[in-house]
């Protein structure tokens, strides 16, 4: 009686670990976001890049998400160690659908729904020249990370930089 009580324990502990980590993967799969484009918006006279724009849609099976839980985050090099951290629900024009319709922090991002948010490169600016590379991280709060490298192969107003 006492050996099949440890074994019957040990199993449901076997299990509820299972489910957890079956549960951890999926939300790391599932909730993040998928960039498809990057774009220079504005450059700091035709040397270096001041903002970007990016448009990005939550991975297919993710849960419905607030801007809020959204952030970015660019890590440069210039001079020092430097980031650019913001959260989508902080940028000054908030993010918007793809057709420019502003999203408000209180509005949800459904799976699939694309939408548009502007990077802006406060203490990365000087390293965003050309020839160089720039890492953009995204992370939805209690997902995945999503990372991309930034290739600046020109500073014009609308490259494409992915």
């Amino acid at each position: 009686a006492v050996a099949s009580t440890v074994i019957i324990k040990t199993a449901e502990e076997l299990q509820d670990r299972a489910e957890k980590t079956g549960d951890d993967t999926r939300d790391q799969i599932s909730g993040k976001l998928i960039v498809t484009d990057v774009y220079v918006e504005t450059n700091g006279g035709d040397s270096t890049i001041d903002t970007m724009v990016v448009i990005a849609k939550l991975a297919s099976g993710s849960d419905a998400t607030l801007p809020t839980a959204m952030t970015y985050m660019v890590v440069c090099n210039a001079a020092g160690f430097n980031t650019d951290v913001q959260t989508l629900a902080d940028l000054e024009g908030d993010a918007e659908s793809p057709g420019g319709t502003a999203i408000a922090d209180t509005t949800t991002i459904a799976s699939g729904e694309m939408f548009r948010f502007t990077v802006t490169l406060a203490n990365c600016a000087a390293a965003a020249t050309v020839g160089e590379s720039l890492p953009l991280t995204l992370n939805v709060e209690g997902g995945g990370d999503t990372r991309v490298d930034l290739e600046i192969e020109s500073v014009v107003i609308g490259e494409k930089l992915i």
